[in-house]
């Protein structure tokens, strides 16, 4: 009898208290069936066809460049891990797919004024099978509790953490320094970037907790163990942001839970302890260190962010009802886009856009120089000039259910 694996997740993402737009971004995907999952989703799957993508990222930029940084991020991520064959080894794939991150942000950061200064950190967790591949980029980090007990998977990328490591500074000492949260890396800020991967063996009942530092910051590991052993998933998203809000809510707040059961699962007590396949040395010359050129060439996603089409947004099966607004994209390749709106839609919301997409991006081809399909809201982010960040994915030309 084939062996399966029960998979619950759940995501939140809240701007906080303090700031009106939303930098972070998050992103949920079942590689095998290439489909993007819902905030809240569980999975029942044979152990050979786990192929879960979970990525937290946290932008940096100001006003909606960020976000959009953020958006690069979590997306490029996804297309490229597609755009691999999976027989490839995994430790490549996720590396190969940090990188295509890092030089879709730094290359459209360095040939467009308009978007010069977006960086964002990333978290990414890879679960094939049984395994599960972690990597991380900047401050994000990834937990895990197992047996009533929490450990950080991830180590942060700041200036403390590197004076630790180099022995300048103690752990005590570190905590009072004033620069101690810089970060050291992060996706967009130089042409290379150096990806730290970990592999760890899932065990029955455990669970991996993705977050941006405006949780981590607020939330003590313990606190965060309470959560995730006690309440729901989503529950447990949602109390762990409100607490973060309660602090002070300076940062945007992001979280994503997830829980791994069935027999195709070993016992903890069976289990080894996290390998560190590659480790982040800030004194690395990162140039050495490419997978994307090797496994990517000629097989990358094409994205679209310098260039600005105007489109025509319709509502179909919205909260809003039916509506008509102009807007023009902030990025868009043949699988979805990103856009400002000033009316407020939801999650899993049907639209209908048309814009003058180039042949070359479009999901289906046709002649007409106007391309009009449905798509499906995927992520919406209030934005502090009053707009609405909204992300979709295109699902059909001809009906609204794909």
């Amino acid at each position: 009898m084939m062996k399966a694996v029960s998979i619950a997740v759940a995501a939140l993402s809240d701007p906080g208290v303090v700031r009106a737009n939303n930098e972070d971004s998050f992103l949920l995907c079942d590689l095998a069936r290439k489909k993007s999952l819902p905030d809240v989703v569980a999975l029942e799957r044979q152990l050979s066809a786990v192929r879960l993508l979970m990525v937290v990222s946290d932008g940096v930029g100001g006003s909606h460049l960020g976000e959009l940084a953020s958006e690069l991020t979590v997306l490029s991520i996804k297309d490229a891990l597609l755009n691999i064959d999976p027989s490839v080894d995994a430790v490549h794939r996720l590396t190969a797919a940090v990188e295509q991150a890092n030089h879709l942000v730094w290359t459209e950061n360095s040939r467009s004024t308009r978007l010069a200064g977006m960086k964002a950190t990333a978290t990414v967790v890879l679960v094939e099978a049984d395994k599960a591949y972690i990597a991380n980029i900047g401050d994000s980090r990834c937990y895990l509790v197992r047996d009533h007990q929490i450990s950080q998977l991830t180590v942060d990328q700041t200036l403390g953490e590197v004076l630790i490591s180099q022995g300048v500074l103690s752990r005590e000492q570190a905590e009072r320094h004033p620069r101690r949260n810089v970060i050291v890396q992060a996706i967009g800020n130089l042409n290379t970037v150096q990806v730290p991967v970990s592999r760890l063996q899932l065990a029955a009942q455990d669970k991996l907790v993705l977050c941006s530092d405006g949780l981590s910051n607020k939330l003590a590991a313990e606190e965060i163990c309470h959560y995730c052993l006690y309440y729901s998933l989503q529950e447990a998203c949602r109390l762990m942001v409100n607490l973060a809000r309660d602090r002070g809510g300076e940062d945007n707040i992001t979280v994503i839970v997830a829980s791994f059961d069935g027999d195709g699962l070993p016992p903890p007590a069976k289990l080894h302890e996290l390998e560190e396949l590659v480790v982040f040395n800030p004194n690395e010359d990162k140039v050495k260190n490419y997978k994307r050129t090797a496994l990517l060439s000629g097989h990358e996603t094409k994205r679209e962010v310098g260039n600005v089409f105007p489109l025509t947004v319709c509502g179909v099966d919205s909260v809003a009802g039916s509506f008509v607004e102009r807007s023009e994209t902030l990025q868009v390749s043949s699988r979805d886009a990103s856009f400002l709106l000033r009316q407020e839609v939801s999650v899993d919301d049907i639209l209908y856009i048309t814009l003058p997409m180039p042949r070359e991006l479009r999901l289906y081809d046709f002649e007409e120089d106007s391309y009009s399909i449905y798509a499906q809201v995927r992520k919406v982010s209030k934005q502090d000039s009053g707009y609405f960040l909204v992300r979709v994915a295109f699902i059909s030309r001809d009906h609204p259910q794909g």
